[in-house]
C-alpha cells in the first residue's frame, strides 16, 4: 500500500496551489474533494520524487520525468 504524503508536504502543497492559482488566473475544482485528491497527489509526488509532477497525468517513467521537467 502506498505511503501517505507527509502532513508537511501537504501544506506546502496547498500554499503551492493557492500561489499557482492566483499567478494564472486559474481556479481549483468547484468540488473540494477532487482538489483534495490532487494536493495530495502532488504532495505524494514531492515526497517520492522530490518533485511535484501533476498527479493528473501518466508518466512511463516518473523518475526519468523529474529530469527534464520544469
Amino acid at each position: 500500500m502506498p505511503k501517505e504524503p507527509s502532513e508537511k508536504t501537504v501544506q506546502r502543497m496547498r500554499v503551492f496551489v493557492e500561489k499557482f492559482c492566483e499567478k494564472s488566473g486559474s481556479f481549483t475544482h468547484p468540488d473540494t474533494e477532487v482538489t483534495e485528491a490532487v494536493i495530495l497527489g502532488l504532495a505524494k509526488n514531492v515526497d517520492e520524487l522530490g518533485r511535484p509532477l501533476c498527479p493528473c497525468r501518466f508518466y512511463p517513467d516518473k523518475k526519468e520525468e523529474t529530469t527534464h521537467r520544469t
